[in-house]
């Protein structure tokens, strides 16, 4: 099995990575619980909601409520909380070029996944979930981690999504211009209060590697990756 992930989540005591395209299309549950299962990660405690582009958290602060959101229609948000973490349970994002951020703290008593699309990403998503964590304790150390998706080589955009943008998270070369999301995600996060070490952007792009990777950019098809973060 090829999974992506950071070894600081295992040191934290938390499970968690974005499955390569060799395991399906992860728009299919069955091939989701199947990947989950064969980590011995929980399936049916694994919470999802609907993604929009959003800048829309869900936090998970009791066992209750993290059952309510299992019963209960898909919400539509673009991020989870869990504050704090609660044994047995975690949550699942698909993307296809959009971002996998992971954030945690050292002990892994408190973390957060979310669905970063440059839309979400221009409306502050990594900053608002940052500090959505941070609020709950001044003394936080959280680390970041990046997951596979579209990165500055590929990621080639118009002047009206450009402009949305810092100037520094923007690559002109000749006609053509690239957004860079690793730059402007960790800037929010630092901005939010991260320490510029802990986070980590490893270069992934979805786009770029057909070999592992499914890309909506690339491909125009509707196949997902699947990303996760769970507490055993």
């Amino acid at each position: 099995m090829t999974i992506y992930t950071d070894k600081r989540l295992l040191r934290a005591g938390l499970i968690g990575g974005t499955f390569s395209r060799h395991k399906g299309n992860m728009r299919d549950l069955s091939s989701q619980e199947a990947a989950l299962n064969e980590l011995g990660v929980n399936a049916d405690h694994i919470l999802h909601f609907h993604q929009t582009h959003s800048d829309t958290i869900i936090p998970i602060t009791t066992l209750q409520e993290a059952k309510n959101r299992l019963s209960s229609p898909l919400a539509d948000a673009d991020a989870w909380l869990f504050a704090p973490s609660l044994t047995g349970w975690g949550a699942a994002i698909v993307t296809a070029d959009c971002v996998p951020l992971f954030l945690w703290d050292d002990t892994g008593t408190y973390m957060a996944l979310a669905h970063c699309g440059w839309r979400g990403v221009v409306k502050g998503l990594p900053f608002k979930t940052a500090q959505a964590l941070l609020s709950k304790t001044p003394r936080l150390h959280l680390n970041a981690w990046l997951g596979p998706h579209i990165q500055a080589c590929c990621f080639e955009v118009q002047e009206d999504v450009a402009k949305q943008f810092p100037s520094e998270c923007i690559i002109r070369q000749k006609d053509k211009i690239f957004v860079d999301l690793n730059a402007e995600i960790k800037r929010q996060l630092v901005q939010a209060g991260l320490n510029r070490e802990d986070i980590q952007t490893p270069y992934y792009c979805t786009c770029g590697d057909k070999n592992n990777f499914f890309s909506w950019r690339r491909d125009h098809e509707k196949n997902m990756l699947l990303s996760f973060l769970y507490k055993p």
